[in-house]
């Protein structure tokens, strides 16, 4: 039982605070934040509540929960008002920035609720305050706040009369600096690790907000409201404890739903259905991958969360737009960076195709990509940037590489799935064949055309899956994989995945001194790394060629960098990293 002053509220004693609150009126933000926070002290029986109230203005709101027994902590930056008053137990004058700056040592945990009233809008950086002050409520301590509503229905009515109309109050506030709909105020609350316990909506007609948006002819008081048009402000309570049933912390979610331009490609199938398919299984889950063109309005509501693989279509614009709709979180997968392909490469994308990327990169819930510099680069449109690493799942298990490398009859391979800048290889591996007696040269995918007729002992393979690609190496020994990859800002972003299917098929690797292969490879610990001239390519081949034993202790320390980083279960821990903290989907918080 609540023991504040006067639990049974007289709701006539506490008609008005200063012609600012009637707590007889329900469709009020201030009546609905003291029935948020009453209802909690009575849950948690709480006896002596202690609020911190964050820009208590004249403190007439204070002064409500201070006739009710409650310690109210302000803060104002504008006014002493509520201090020289006595409506408040303790004042700071000052930002609520500055507060957090130098109160967090002595006032940590020290609070039941942190109340914002209308206060988030006008903050630079609401996530950063919010974490902040996170820290100086007690372990059932609870945020309670009013928002306003960006989304209202006069709102839309004003941008499509090509209207944005600042006002001295309201929901344009000329102050405001923040605007939130319901999703994105969901979402900031799940991103300091609170979640949504409680909500009513604060219902006005369009008439007051922006008289133009219906006739004044037309409207009475009698017209009926609703909340997904008229929602003036969300007046809502969140905790801690109700994260863990708006986002995914220990749970992951049950349907995943791909969308991939080419579901059936060796690509998606590496990057996304193999980890996603042995993540799913070990929760219980299904995944369903599908071309844009393949989904359909029943797949979208299905869906838990959402991945979008590579490049952006008209169709999964629309797919994208129905899936906010219904609060499905959606991750934006890439594996390249495929805003800037360079001429030469295979891929090509129009300028409405970067457009539409650009904007999904800038607006997913998250970004998954594959390695550190791809992440630097797509951290320029987004804060929300997670790396999931290609990998493999091990084709066959070596437990000896003295069975793989074990004399000097070697064979080169030369692989690529895109074109590739390689100019400098091609004197280097000539002047081998030329140099070194029955030296074997294998060439698969694009790069195959510019050997042609290098040596009589050449093979060719066209480009394949990663199935198909494992088959061919496994049947090599005393293989050293050439990886060569000029410094260009795209080539530095594509993922190292080769390094470490080469390695799962016993296979040593001699890799351009560039990113990202000198992320994974140690120089002469687990494989060679080389500056992009015909010298180096030369001697460090060579070198490899003629020393077997070398080989066998860069493939043994080889094998354990891939099982360590380049295996399944990399992939698998990655992607559950990737859904933490995602907000789940159809999640219903009643008024």
């Amino acid at each position: 039982m609540l023991h504040m002053k006067n639990t049974n509220i007289n709701y006539n004693k506490l008609k008005t605070y200063h012609g600012h609150i009637d707590f007889t009126v329900a469709n009020n933000s201030h009546t609905q934040a003291f029935m948020f926070l009453k209802e909690h002290c009575e849950n948690n029986k709480i006896l002596s509540p202690r609020v911190l109230e964050i820009g208590c203005s004249s403190g007439y709101f204070s002064a409500a929960m201070k006739e009710n027994g409650i310690h109210v902590y302000g803060i104002e930056p504008f006014s002493t008002e509520a201090k020289d008053n006595g409506y408040v137990d303790e004042f700071y004058h000052g930002t609520v920035e500055d507060f957090t700056n130098i109160a967090e040592s002595f006032l940590s945990n020290s609070f039941d609720a942190v109340i914002l009233g209308d206060i988030l809008e006008h903050l630079i950086n609401p996530e950063k305050i919010l974490k902040k002050l996170s820290y100086f409520l007690k372990n059932d301590g609870v945020f309670i706040a009013s928002i306003p509503n960006i989304t209202h229905i006069a709102i839309r009515q004003m941008l499509s009369d090509r209207q944005w109309i600042y006002q001295k109050y309201g929901l344009l506030d000329s102050t405001h600096l923040r605007f939130f709909s319901w999703n994105s105020i969901r979402e900031l609350f799940i991103k300091i690790g609170f979640g949504i316990e409680r909500k009513y909506n604060i219902l006005i007609s369009e008439f007051q907000v922006y008289p133009s948006a219906i006739s004044a002819i037309t409207f009475s008081n009698n017209t009926p409201l609703n909340s997904e048009d008229h929602t003036f402000q969300f007046v809502l309570r969140a905790s801690k404890q109700a994260f863990f049933e708006q986002a995914y912390s220990n749970t992951y979610p049950k349907h995943v739903l791909v969308i991939s331009p080419d579901p059936k490609s060796s690509l998606t199938k590496l990057r996304l259905t193999n980890p996603l398919c042995s993540l799913l299984h070990e929760v219980g889950g299904d995944l369903v991958v599908l071309s844009h063109i393949q989904c359909k309005i029943e797949h979208i509501k299905w869906a838990e969360v959402i991945i979008l693989h590579r490049e952006i279509s008209i169709f999964a614009v629309e797919l994208i737009r129905e899936a906010r709709k219904y609060g499905i979180p959606i991750i934006y997968d890439l594996d390249d960076l495929i805003t800037q392909i360079p001429k030469w490469s295979l891929a090509k994308i129009n300028r409405i195709d970067k457009i539409l990327i650009e904007n999904t990169i800038a607006t997913a819930n998250r970004v998954t990509c594959t390695c550190k510099p791809l992440k630097k680069e797509l951290e320029k449109l987004s804060d929300n940037v997670i790396i999931v690493p290609n990998t493999m799942i091990t084709p066959k298990k070596i437990t000896n590489p003295t069975c793989k490398q074990n004399n000097t009859e070697c064979t080169i391979v030369i692989s690529s799935s895109d074109t590739v800048l390689v100019e400098f290889i091609i004197n280097p591996v000539k002047l081998l064949c030329d140099t070194i007696p029955n030296l074997k040269v294998v060439t698969i995918g694009p790069i195959s055309s510019a050997f042609n007729n290098i040596t009589a002992q050449i093979e060719h393979y066209a480009q394949c899956s990663p199935d198909e690609f494992s088959h061919i190496l496994n049947k090599i020994d005393n293989g050293i994989g050439l990886i060569p990859l000029d410094n260009s800002l795209f080539s530095s972003c594509k993922s190292d995945i080769k390094y470490y299917h080469y390695t799962s098929c016993g296979i040593v690797t001699i890799a351009s001194a560039v990113q990202p292969y000198t992320e994974c490879i140690e120089h002469e610990k687990n494989g060679l790394l080389v500056e992009n001239t015909l010298e180096n390519w030369f001697n460090s081949t060579s070198y490899l060629i003629k020393n077997y034993k070398v080989r066998q202790l860069l493939l043994t320390k080889a094998i354990r960098t891939w099982q360590k980083n380049g295996s399944n279960n990399t992939a698998i821990t990655a992607w559950k990293n990737a859904f933490t903290g995602l907000p789940k989907a159809k999640i219903n918080i009643d008024n």
